[in-house]
This record gives structure tokens, C-alpha cells and sequence, in this order.
């Protein structure tokens, strides 16, 4: 039987239908298209998120859980639930495994990965990352997404929009020409200003210009439009860490949208937290408090964002589920930086533009977990 994910629902904090299924709601009314896209519209809020086109979803994400499970054996590809055991070996003298709950026996794949011990972090860091691949033509473009354990800096999830598994047409990236204009010259206040601006501009909230992404003529797979990527990364991470409260990642709305969604449940009695925060590092290794400056307001919702300065550094923060203000001084990006920074010394993620877009993610879990080994050792 197909599981059912949730994706058209409210994603707003505070309301009484975070997280609830359309048929679990009354205050919802669908299609609608005031916003000039069909929309769920939740009465109790006014909220307007984007429809999705659910069978397809769920079609695609129970099989991108599925291989994820059977690569890794963190959980069950059936039920996708965390209580396994070792189950003797097969004819090549490989680790199996059980599933306590109902009962699949599998071997996966990552033996190695498997054993490391997995510790749930306080706080996760979730960033974007466009990274050239080859496909039909050269320098298409993969929309990459890096998780990370905020305090340790180790890797806990990546994922591309690249995916070997049928899709329905609704979840497909589609590339209409006009990518949308890198904002990294401007004074940090004006990129976000420019940022939420950038937002609006969109056909809908979620439905990003990243470039061009173009698979080779004949070739597997397909890419996925980022904001289904996104809710397929958060998923892995909520079924890896579902008491998570902590969350905090770079300045894009649907980062938002598919992580208040997986983690609906806690938002919904209010033991989580989420945070935009945008940075601008000039010297990496200053030891100089952060002092807050001023709070400023942006965009169509006029959300609160904090300016803080460290030296020749600066960071915005912006807290979107009314989290403890406190922690605004300690949170950042570091460990994104630093991974990113180990990233563009590596040769053969150096050399992504001359592969395919499945070798490029191959390429990526490679040296994620080569990363791991070096920041535990």
C-alpha cells in the first residue's frame, strides 16, 4: 500500500491546521487562484500555500524513501520506521537486517555507514548549493541541498533534485529562461529586502529560476523542481530525527515551507523552532563578540529580522516560529562554510561540470562521507 505524505497543507505557524491534511480540515477551500496559481486557501489563517499535484508526490517520494532505506538501513523501506535488528547474512556474507515492525528482512548496501553511530543533533543547518553537471548542453545546473549537525559541523543529509525514479509531469523542473539575479554584491540588509522581493516576483512562492537544467537527450532520471526536492530532504531527516526542535537555514522561503511540514507535529504544540539567517563573513576567525544592532522589517509580511555585527562580520537572523530570542547571538551558517569551503578543494567535485547529473550526486554522498571521516578523526 502506497504511504501518504502530507503536502497540501497549512504552513503556517501558529495555525490550528499546521500540518493537517486537507480532508482533516474544514477551514480549507481548494482550488483557488487568487494569488494566480491554484492554492489551498486555510480560512482559519488566510493563508494561500501552492497545490501540489498529491498522487504524484507521494508516488515519488515513497520510492525515493524506499532506495534511501534499502541503501543505508537507518530505517525500513516498508514502514520506514527506526526499530531494526541484525538479522544474520546472506549466501555473500553481508549484514541483514529486520525491521521489528513489520517484519522486512533487507541488506543494505552502505555496511560502513550503517555502523557509525548516529547521534541526533540540537540544531539542524540546512543550506543550498547550484552545482554545474554536464547534460545536454554544458553547464547545466543542479540544485543541491547540504544538512548539517549545527554543533559538530558533521554532514547528516545530501540530496540534488536529480532523481532516477519516475515522476509525475507536475513535479518536473521546468526552465523558462530567466534565471533569477545573484544578490551577493549588495550590503546585507538590501539582499534580504531584495531577497523577500525576489519572492514575490515569483509565478508562485516556491516555483524558483535557478537555471538551466537540462538532462542529456535518452538519459535516466529526471529533476525534480527544488521545492519537492526539499520536502523528499526534510522527510529522510524527520523520519532520522523526528524530535529535532531546532532549525535553522539560509534565506529561502520553501526551506521553510518542507521543514515546518515534516515537522509538523512539534510546531503544532510549540516545541520547535525555525530561522532564516543570511551572513556576511569577512574575517573567519575572529574571536570579537556579536553585539546586535537594530531590527529591521521586510517584505509583503513585514517579518522581524535581527542585524548583528562582529567586527567586519555581519548576520541577519530572522525567527519564524516565534523561537527563544536568546538564541539569536549563538546561531549561524558555520558549519556550511566550512564543509563548502572543503568542497571547492576537492578535485573531483572541482570537475562536476564534465559529468552527468547522477554521477555529480554520486560524487557528492562520496565525499560526504569522506568529510564525516575527517572531522571525527
Amino acid at each position: 500500500m502506497l504511504a501518504q505524505f502530507t503536502i497540501n497543507t497549512c504552513k503556517s505557524f501558529g495555525c490550528r491546521n499546521l500540518g493537517l491534511p486537507i480532508s482533516a480540515s474544514a477551514d480549507y477551500s481548494w482550488p483557488d487562484y487568487r494569488l494566480g496559481f491554484p492554492a489551498l486557501h486555510c480560512r482559519a489563517c488566510g493563508s494561500y500555500p501552492p497545490l501540489f499535484d498529491e498522487q504524484h508526490f507521494n508516488e515519488w517520494l515513497s520510492a525515493h524513501l524506499r532506495a534511501y532505506a534499502s541503501e543505508n538501513g537507518y530505517f525500513c523501506p516498508e514502514c520506514y520506521r527506526q526499530e531494526i535488528i541484525c538479522y544474520g547474512y546472506n549466501p555473500q556474507g553481508t549484514q541483514r537486517v529486520q525491521c521489528r515492525i513489520c517484519r522486512k528482512v533487507w541488506t543494505p548496501k552502505q555496511q560502513k555507514q550503517r555502523k557509525r553511530k548516529r547521534v541526533t543533533p540540537a540544531c539542524i543547518e540546512t543550506v543550498p548549493l547550484i552545482v554545474p553537471f554536464q547534460g545536454s548542453c554544458a553547464e547545466q545546473k543542479l540544485y543541491v541541498l547540504l544538512s548539517f549537525d549545527a554543533d559538530s559541523g558533521h554532514i547528516l543529509h545530501i540530496s540534488t533534485n536529480f532523481t532516477q525514479h519516475d515522476i509525475g509531469e507536475t513535479l518536473r523542473y521546468r526552465w523558462r529562461g530567466k534565471r533569477e539575479p545573484d544578490l551577493h554584491q549588495h550590503d546585507i540588509v538590501s539582499r534580504v529586502d531584495m531577497r523577500e522581493m525576489q519572492f514575490l516576483r515569483r509565478s508562485q512562492f516556491d516555483e524558483i529560476q535557478y537555471g538551466s537544467a537540462a538532462l542529456k537527450r535518452n538519459a535516466r532520471g529526471a529533476i525534480l523542481r527544488p521545492v519537492i526536492a526539499a520536502h523528499g530532504h526534510f522527510r529522510v531527516l524527520n523520519i532520522l530525527f523526528p524530535e529535532v526542535k531546532m532549525h535553522v537555514f539560509s534565506h529561502e522561503c520553501f526551506l521553510r515551507g518542507a521543514a515546518i511540514t515534516a515537522w509538523a507535529d512539534l510546531f503544532r504544540e510549540g516545541q520547535g523552532e525555525l530561522w532564516f539567517i543570511e551572513e556576511e563573513i569577512n574575517e573567519e576567525e575572529c574571536d570579537i563578540p556579536w553585539t546586535f544592532q537594530r531590527t529591521t522589517q521586510h517584505g509583503w509580511w513585514q517579518t522581524q529580522w535581527q542585524l548583528w555585527r562582529q567586527g567586519k562580520n555581519f548576520k541577519m537572523v530572522c525567527p519564524l516560529t516565534g523561537g527563544d530570542i536568546n538564541n539569536a547571538e549563538m546561531l549561524s551558517l558555520t558549519a556550511s562554510r566550512h564543509f563548502i569551503d572543503w568542497l571547492y578543494k576537492q578535485t573531483n567535485f572541482t570537475h562536476s561540470a564534465k559529468l552527468s547529473a547522477g554521477r555529480v550526486t554520486q560524487v557528492l554522498l562520496s565525499l560526504m562521507h569522506d568529510y564525516n571521516d575527517k572531522i571525527a578523526g
